[in-house]
C-alpha cells in the first residue's frame, strides 16, 4: 500500500513538474529554452547564448550570431562570467583569474510565465559595472526581485572584459570597443527575442551603474542602437568621466606583447600572435602592462577601456563624446541620470596603500589638472596650484578626507553634471544624487552603495525598507512611464514631485536627493562644480575628450 501511494505521489509530482516546465519553454530565434521559478513572481531563464563563443580566431573579434540548437536549451543557471580578476581577491585570483572566454550569456526574469503576460511588459537591460576589468551578471550579485515585483521585465548579460573586450591597435587589426560591440548585440537579441517572454520591444529602457552606466551612455551616443531602446538610467557613470576613455590603446597592446615576448612587426601580426596565447596567460599580461601605464599618475585614466574607433561601418564611436552630446547627434530619448554623494569614499582604507600618490599631488599639483586643460607647464602648474588650494583650503596639504573630496568631484560629481548640462539641452532628463548611508556617522553614500536597494541585499531596517520601496518605485515608474513621480503614485517616497530638465526649463538643474527623506532641489554641490566651469571656461582646450 505504501508503495503504491509513493508510486502515485512520484506520477503526480512528475507530472506536476513537466507541466510546469512546459509552461516556462520559451522559443527564441535560435532555439528553444526552458527556465525556472526563482521565487513567488519571479521566473529566470539564465545562460542563454546570444553570441558565438568568442574562442580561437573569435577572440577581440565582434560578436557573432549564435549557431541554433536541437532540442531544448537548459537555461536554469547562470554560466561563466568573462574571464577577469576578482576586485576582492585581486592577488589570488591574479595567480588564478575567474571566469572563461566563453561567456556571451544573457539572462531574463519575469514577474510571470510568458504564457500569462496578457499585454507585453516594459523591460529593463542591465549593464554591469567593474571599471571594464571586472564584473558579472549573476542573479547572486544582481537579483532582481524587487523590480520584477513592479511589473517588469529584467534582462542582463556578460560582456568582454580586460584586454578581451578592450584590446585597440588604432586600426582595422583591432580598432577596439569589442565589450561596447557585445552590449550592441545584446540590446539586438532583446529586440528579436524578448516578445516571447511576454516583454515589449517597443519599452526597452536600457540602464547600468558605474562603468555599465558609462556604456549606457555609449550606447546613447552610438547610431548602431537606433531603435533598440527608448529610455536610459544612468548611475555613477558617464563618458565623460576621464576613466571611461582610454588614450593608451596602442601602448597597452603592444606592451602586453613584449611581455609575452610575442611577434609585433605589425598591428595584425601582433593581433594574430596575441590570439594564441592562453586566455589566463593573456590575462595577466595585460595587466601587469595596465599596472605599468597607471602607475605614473592614475587620473590619466584606465588603459582597456573604450576608445573612439577609426572610421568604419561597425564603429561604435568614432568622435568625442563631448563633442557629440555638444552637436545633439545622439539618441534622442527621456534619461535619468545621477551619483553618490561621497562616490570615492569606499576607497578610504585603501588610501592608506596608496599614500605616496596623494603626497606626490601635494608636492606636484599640476598631476591634478585633468588631461583636457594639460597645455604649458607654467599654465599647468598654475592650475595644479588653483585646485590644490580650493580642495585643501588654509592647510595647503590634501588629508584623506580632502583628497577623497577631490577625487569624488574629478572622477564623478564633475564629469556627471557636464553630462546632465549638455544632454538636458536636447532630452527630458531627471537628475538624482543618492546620499543614504545607514552607517552611523557616514559622510554619505559612497560608489555603489545605490544598488543595495535596487537588488537583493540584506538591508532591511525600517529606513533602509523605505528607502528601497522609494527608489525602485522611481526607478520602476521611469521606466513605465517616462517619469520617476506620477499622479497614480503620489505617495512614493513621500509625495515628492520630481520636476525634469529640460531643452525649454534649463536655467537650474532640477533633483532629488535621495536619503532618509527624499527632497527636491537645485545645483546640487553648486560651489563645488562653480569652480570647475570657471576652471574649465579659462583653461580647457577644445575639443574636449573628456571633462
Amino acid at each position: 500500500m505504501v508503495i503504491v501511494c509513493l508510486t502515485h505521489l512520484f506520477i503526480f509530482y512528475h507530472y506536476v513538474g513537466a507541466a510546469g516546465n512546459q509552461s516556462l519553454k520559451v522559443e527564441t530565434q535560435n532555439g528553444w529554452v526552458v527556465g525556472r521559478k526563482i521565487a513567488h513572481s519571479l521566473y529566470g531563464w539564465n545562460g542563454i547564448p546570444y553570441a558565438k563563443p568568442p574562442l580561437g580566431d573569435l577572440r577581440f573579434e565582434p560578436p557573432q550570431v549564435p549557431d541554433n540548437w536541437t532540442g531544448t536549451w537548459n537555461a536554469t543557471y547562470d554560466r561563466s562570467e568573462c574571464i577577469s580578476f576578482s576586485i576582492s581577491e585581486v592577488f589570488e585570483s591574479f595567480i588564478n583569474p575567474s571566469g572563461d572566454e566563453d561567456c556571451l550569456y544573457i539572462n531574463v526574469y519575469t514577474p510571470k510565465p510568458p504564457q500569462k503576460i496578457r499585454t507585453p511588459l516594459p523591460v529593463i537591460v542591465w549593464f554591469y559595472g567593474g571599471g571594464f576589468v571586472f564584473g558579472n551578471s549573476s542573479y547572486a550579485l544582481y537579483g532582481p526581485n524587487a523590480l520584477v515585483e513592479k511589473n517588469v521585465i529584467f534582462v542582463s548579460f556578460n560582456y568582454r572584459l580586460s584586454i578581451f573586450g578592450f584590446i585597440s591597435t588604432n586600426d582595422s587589426a583591432a580598432p577596439g570597443n569589442t565589450g561596447l560591440k557585445d552590449q550592441v548585440h545584446a540590446l539586438k537579441w532583446v529586440r528579436n527575442n524578448i516578445l516571447a517572454f511576454g516583454g515589449d520591444p517597443n519599452r526597452v529602457t536600457i540602464m547600468g551603474q558605474s562603468a555599465g552606466s558609462a556604456s549606457v551612455g555609449y550606447m546613447v551616443l552610438t547610431p548602431l542602437t537606433k531603435g533598440l531602446f527608448s529610455k536610459a538610467i544612468m548611475e555613477s557613470g558617464s563618458t565623460l568621466c576621464f576613466w571611461a576613455l582610454s588614450k593608451t590603446g596602442p601602448k597597452a597592446a603592444t606592451l602586453t606583447g613584449n611581455i609575452l615576448g610575442t611577434a609585433n612587426s605589425s598591428s595584425e601580426v601582433l593581433i594574430s600572435e596575441l590570439k594564441k596565447v592562453p586566455a589566463k596567460k593573456l590575462l595577466r599580461a595585460a595587466s601587469l602592462a595596465m599596472i605599468s601605464i597607471m602607475a605614473d599618475n592614475p587620473l590619466d585614466g584606465l588603459v582597456y577601456t573604450p576608445v573612439i574607433e577609426p572610421a568604419s561601418k561597425g564603429a561604435v564611436i568614432t568622435t568625442s563624446s563631448f563633442e557629440i552630446l555638444r552637436s545633439g547627434n545622439f539618441n534622442h530619448i527621456p534619461v535619468l541620470v545621477g551619483y553618490n554623494s561621497a562616490e570615492t569614499y569606499a576607497l578610504e582604507k585603501g588610501l592608506k596603500l596608496l599614500w605616496g600618490y596623494v603626497i606626490s599631488y601635494d608636492l606636484d599639483p599640476a598631476r591634478l589638472v585633468p588631461v583636457s586643460m594639460r597645455t604649458n607647464s607654467s599654465e599647468l602648474q598654475t592650475v595644479g596650484r588653483e585646485i590644490k588650494s580650493f580642495y585643501t583650503g588654509n592647510s595647503g596639504v590634501f588629508t584623506a578626507g580632502t583628497f577623497l573630496n577631490f577625487l569624488s568631484d574629478t572622477a564623478f560629481v564633475r564629469p556627471i553634471q557636464e553630462d546632465v548640462n549638455l544632454t538636458s539641452q536636447y532630452v527630458t532628463t531627471y537628475f538624482y544624487r543618492f546620499s543614504y548611508n545607514p552607517t552611523p556617522g557616514a559622510l554619505g553614500a559612497a560608489h555603489a552603495d545605490e544598488l543595495n536597494y535596487i537588488f537583493n541585499s540584506n538591508y532591511n531596517s525600517t529606513t533602509d525598507l523605505f528607502v528601497k520601496k522609494c527608489i525602485v518605485s522611481l526607478w520602476t515608474n521611469f521606466v513605465k512611464y517616462g517619469q520617476p513621480t506620477v499622479p497614480k503614485n503620489k505617495s512614493v517616497c513621500g509625495g515628492v514631485n520630481w520636476k525634469a530638465i529640460t531643452p525649454t526649463a534649463r536655467q537650474e538643474l532640477y533633483f532629488v536627493d535621495i536619503n532618509k527623506k527624499v527632497t527636491a532641489g537645485i545645483n546640487p554641490d553648486k560651489g563645488n562644480m562653480t569652480f570647475w566651469s570657471n576652471l574649465f571656461e579659462e583653461y580647457a582646450n577644445l575639443p574636449l575628450y573628456t571633462y
